[in-house]
């Protein structure tokens, strides 16, 4: 009698075809999110309109954490109670250590970044042939060690005659050491709290061994304005620097 059962190389056969088919189901589903319909490539008005906000988020971040860095971490430093001369806070008054969190800084940045992004945008009056609906602008500061990083987002709707395009999600990557200077500054404002009078030897060791230049420059009888100078953060030749007084 004639065996009528499935051979062996059949049923290799079988799992050959199985293990295929489980493959492309594997690489669609995986490549699904990058793939694009032919005929239907990314519009010019959103390259237009995407090309234009990168540029002004590029330009207002690097504008913003200088100018945040040169006020000593506010945006408005004459809202804080202690200031001197060019609104340039205190980080140690009274014995106390009024030095700003890392966390606080970011949010000055922000916040300053948005209304500068706003100015920039000017409500696209340079696109008068789009129709362009705006949602809310959310942005969101990180500063690490060698870089700052800015993440925005700006819901978007472009629309020119029948075309309709959406944008949300920006980001930029500024290279500033704004993470090392903090941390500097945060370990010298704490070592000269410990002494009486200005600790040159401080300035020496919390600045001098990460490549930072400082100042002291003596304001009326018991204050010193202090200058943090990062040449490996220049930017268009323009010097990046870390601001603040202490009273001692």
């Amino acid at each position: 009698m004639k065996n009528r059962g499935i051979k062996k190389g059949q049923i290799t056969i079988f799992i050959i075809i199985a293990i295929l088919i489980i493959a492309v189901v594997v690489l669609f589903f995986t490549f699904k999110g990058s793939l694009q319909i032919p005929g239907k490539p990314v519009s010019p008005e959103t390259a237009e309109i995407q090309n234009f906000v990168q540029e002004c988020l590029d330009e207002t971040s690097e504008l913003a954490i200088f100018d945040i860095a040169e006020r000593g971490g506010y945006e408005d430093p004459s809202k804080v109670s202690s200031t001197i001369v060019f609104n340039t806070p205190y980080y140690i008054k009274n014995n106390k250590n009024l030095m700003p969190s890392k966390e606080k800084i970011q949010e000055e940045i922000s916040k300053s970044l948005e209304k500068q992004m706003y100015s920039c945008v000017n409500n696209f009056a340079l696109f008068p042939e789009y129709e362009i609906t705006k949602g809310k602008m959310e942005i969101k500061t990180t500063i690490d060690s060698e870089k700052v990083l800015v993440e925005m987002d700006y819901p978007l709707t472009i629309k020119k005659g029948e075309s309709s395009s959406k944008l949300k999600k920006f980001n930029s990557e500024v290279p500033i050491r704004l993470g090392i200077i903090y941390d500097a500054v945060a370990e010298f404002v704490v070592e000269n709290m410990e002494v009486e009078g200005l600790c040159l030897d401080c300035l020496v060791s919390a600045f001098g061994e990460k490549n930072l230049k400082s100042t002291a420059t003596p304001y009326g009888e018991d204050t010193y304005m202090i200058v943090i100078e990062d040449p490996l953060s220049e930017i268009n030749k323009k010097k990046f620097l870390y601001i603040f007084a202490n009273e001692y």
